[in-house]
């Protein structure tokens, strides 16, 4: 299994850059390392319903126990027929409804002992909500987990030509991790600088 995190890489908030084609992977390995270091996540879907994602994950033998959801598609689809929340997820009504996530988001943490947070993903959320309001919520979420002693990964897709948008996404992270199996590179913060990172050789 590909190592994503490192022991070093707690209690901070680290944007996941990963290409498209391989986006399915990385997710995986990230969940597999985590769940193998027998670390509780909370897991915010913005792509996948919890049920299509638990079929994904125990078709690649990866064990759900210590997951919790933050669905944000099933009750958009499910015309009413789903609840708000049960023991292990919390349906939200719908992409759009960023205040209602939040209040999901820190309602679990503080029900439940969380060690990661991970988001899936910043470039969803902006299919259905203005880039503002992705910066907002990001920052806030940001400031919360680095708040609680938490760490936070924040999954984000490249694509050509949307670097000025990472770069905007950046000055709320302590770190961003480019996920490339079997290669990885890392950039973090230069001392006394809010936007400008360097890259650590690996």
């Amino acid at each position: 299994m590909h190592k994503i995190l490192s022991e070093t890489e707690k209690s901070q908030n680290i944007i996941l850059t990963i290409q498209e084609e391989k986006y399915k992977v990385v997710v995986n390995e990230l969940l597999a390392q985590l769940v193998s270091e027998k670390k509780s996540v909370c897991f915010v879907s913005v792509n996948k319903t919890v049920k299509a994602m638990e079929k994904e994950w125990k078709e690649s033998k990866i064990s759900i126990e210590k997951i919790y959801f933050i669905d944000c598609v099933s009750k958009s689809i499910s015309k009413g027929k789903i609840s708000w929340s049960d023991e292990k997820t919390q349906y939200i009504d719908n992409p759009n409804a960023l205040t209602q996530m939040s209040l999901a988001i820190f309602k679990l943490f503080e029900e439940k002992k969380i060690d990661f947070f991970v988001l899936d993903s910043i470039n969803t959320l902006l299919i259905y909500n203005q880039e503002k309001e992705i910066l907002k919520f990001v920052h806030h979420t940001a400031g919360k987990l680095k708040e609680g002693n938490k760490t936070g990964i924040f999954i984000y897709l490249k694509e050509e030509g949307n670097g000025q948008l990472l770069k905007k996404f950046s000055q709320f992270a302590d770190k961003i991790i480019e996920s490339d199996p079997p290669i990885k590179k890392e950039f973090v913060k230069k001392k006394d600088s809010m936007n400008s990172f360097e890259e650590i050789k690996l």
